[in-house]
């Protein structure tokens, strides 16, 4: 019934502290789902036959050869995503919104003086698409006395020789004792404590010791937060051609910058620590991760028209060669009735890395309804086993990262279908839809992607030769996602599960001028 979610810090946290780049980074960066101008989103970005917008350059660079004129553009857009949760029996919500630039740019036609054979005109375009967001939250809440996210903890810190995880001057304990950081920090923090006797078995500071029965002290609070804020944007470099306004054709040149941030933190207090052998009052854990880079791509596309209402078009793109940089840091926090407390952070870890994301392929047709409007649909196909990582430093082989990209990702079908009326040669209204298949090879109908858009657009003549243009969009999801979530890491401690509900939607407000 709902896509299964495991948010674990202790898994998560000592993954990337082993610098396991893996398949959801492949995927995470790989992914794309252009914003661009207005107009496009409005229309579902079906865009491949289409062409003359500049958000269709995303999907086909044959886009600026349909121009019969030069354009200036600004695409303005705000985003929000929101969260409800229910855990534990407590609702929670939250929401994420941001401010950007979905799309920027020139396109220049320009006329080679034939009318209808051979090179009629060319074009150049310098634009900025907005390629994929990573906005997103979740908050959560309750309480319980049955299980403690420190308990997971001491699970999964047995067999770890205890001293080797101290903090000193001269010794690295993670490379000591292969320890994940937030198993060390909740050591040093005094969150872990030995079994009597042993050296390598653990106990949680919210676990009373009677005999060999270990439970949780008493009633603890706990409250989950993650925020991802973040994006890929685009610079095209764009050359087309009009022959004898039938074959149109171009090619781009695409420059990616990748920002990624993401933050999450989780706290347990208790309501009564005179109840915890320990003293325990509370604790806190947070980590914080951020990735940056670039790549580069080469797209190529065509556009033909057989007769004067329909149009075919296709392009392809080569994978693009990402640089990633990724920089991490746990941090842990305890506090005690007694007064003592402590706060620790891990080094900050940093590694650099080469991602090869697949080809991309698409196909498509429109009808125009002669002035009255058009109707396009498009179909795109990704295959997401063949992307690639690869070691940027030394001779780290990822080998088993990219076994996992072969064995969990798919390959995702995307389906795009968009209409434009003009209701008057100023005013038009669009609709679009698009589909996304699920891209993890274990999944199914429920982790597809359905979006609707809906917008509208009004032109107005400034002078004798250019024109003023103003377009408006709202995308959003047209149903929400239901994913289940534990916040404890693998254990065999029957954790909580709870259920976040997600949602998210888009306007964009694109102006301009045509001359």
């Amino acid at each position: 019934m709902f896509k299964k979610l495991i948010i674990s810090l202790a898994v998560f946290c000592s993954a990337m502290a082993a610098n396991a780049q893996g398949a959801y980074d492949a995927l995470r960066f790989s992914q794309q789902n252009a914003e661009g101008t207005a107009r496009s989103v409005a229309m579902g970005n079906a865009f491949v036959a289409l062409g003359g917008d500049m958000g269709g350059l995303a999907v086909n660079p044959a886009s600026s050869a349909v121009y019969r004129y030069s354009e200036f553009m600004i695409t303005p857009s705000v985003q929000g995503v929101s969260s409800s949760t229910k855990y534990l029996g407590s609702k929670a919500g939250d929401s994420n919104t941001r401010f950007g630039v979905s799309n920027f740019g020139f396109v220049g036609s320009y006329n080679t003086g034939r009318e209808n054979a051979g090179l009629v005109s060319w074009s150049f375009g310098l634009v900025l698409n907005k390629m994929n967001s990573y906005t997103n939250c979740m908050s959560a809440h309750g309480a319980t006395d049955a299980t403690s996210w420190l308990s997971s903890m001491a699970y999964n810190t047995d067999g770890i020789y205890a001293p080797e995880m101290d903090l000193t001057d001269s010794s690295n304990p993670f490379y000591n004792s292969n320890a994940p950081w937030n198993s060390i920090l909740a050591w040093n923090t005094t969150l872990l404590d030995t079994l009597p006797g042993t050296t390598n078995q653990y106990i949680g500071a919210t676990e009373n010791l009677d005999g060999n029965d270990i439970t949780v002290g008493g009633i603890l609070d706990q409250n989950y937060r993650n925020k991802a804020v973040g994006n890929v944007t685009e610079a095209t470099i764009n050359f087309g051609g009009n022959f004898a306004n039938k074959l149109f054709v171009g090619v781009n040149i695409g420059i990616q910058s990748i920002s990624y941030q993401y933050e999450e933190s989780y706290r347990e207090w208790a309501l009564n620590s005179n109840k915890f052998q320990t003293g325990f009052d509370s604790f806190t854990t947070a980590y914080s991760y951020r990735a940056t880079g670039s790549g580069i791509n080469i797209k190529a596309g065509l556009i033909y028209l057989p007769t004067n209402w329909l149009r075919l078009g296709a392009s392809i793109s080569t994978p693009t060669w990402m640089y990633l940089s990724e920089e991490w840091e746990n941090s842990m926090e305890s506090k005690f009735n007694d007064g003592y407390s402590q706060k620790l952070y891990s080094p900050l870890g940093a590694y650099n890395y080469y991602l090869d994301t697949p080809f991309r392929w698409n196909i498509g047709a429109a009808a125009t309804l002669g002035t009255r409007g058009v109707v396009s649909v498009d179909y795109e196909s990704v295959d997401y086993t063949k992307a690639l990582l690869s070691d940027a430093e030394t001779f780290y082989g990822y080998a088993e990262e990219n076994d996992d990209i072969r064995n969990m990702l798919a390959k995702q079908d995307i389906v795009r279908i968009g209409a434009e009326v003009n209701v008057n040669p100023q005013f038009a209204v669009r609709a679009g839809y698009q589909f996304y298949s699920s891209p993890y090879s274990n999944g199914s109908a429920k982790d597809n992607l359905n979006i609707g858009s809906v917008g509208v657009g009004y032109v107005t003549a400034c002078g004798a030769e250019s024109d003023f243009f103003i377009d408006l969009t709202y995308q959003r999801l047209l149903k929400e996602t239901a994913e289940e979530f534990t916040l404890y890491g693998d254990t065999n401690i029957a954790a909580p599960v709870g259920i976040n509900y997600s949602r998210n939607w888009k306007l964009l407000l694109s102006v301009g001028l045509r001359f």
